[in-house]
């Protein structure tokens, strides 16, 4: 899959800025977004969400990991195919989208 064509699926993108919103976003293809948080990254649900953010740049749902990202990627795992991700896009570590199942393996 390129780039161009993520628009047709659901896919997820990690959030490396130096003052993260959470961990990252999942991208429906109806252009909704839903923030992925863990205990020391971003706002652990919505009303915590309208507080920290532009009316503009609110996500439509935030999924919380409690606790460590690291200590809880099994339960990450299970909020991207809860919410139907296909790709991952995770420009830091590969060029191109990369398909869920990989994406899972790579983070063990």
């Amino acid at each position: 899959m390129r780039e161009s064509d993520l628009h047709t699926t659901t896919w997820y993108n990690p959030d490396y800025r130096s003052c993260p919103s959470g961990i990252g976003f999942i991208h429906k293809p109806d252009g909704s977004e839903i923030l992925i948080t863990a205990e020391d990254c971003g706002p652990k649900n919505m009303t915590e969400a309208k507080k920290a953010f532009k009316p503009e740049y609110i996500p439509s749902a935030v999924e919380h990991i409690p606790g460590e990202f690291w200590d809880h990627r099994k339960t990450f795992g299970k909020i991207l195919r809860k919410h139907g991700v296909t790709h991952v896009l995770d420009v830091e570590h590969h060029r191109n989208p990369v398909p869920l199942n990989i994406y899972l393996v790579l983070l063990r």
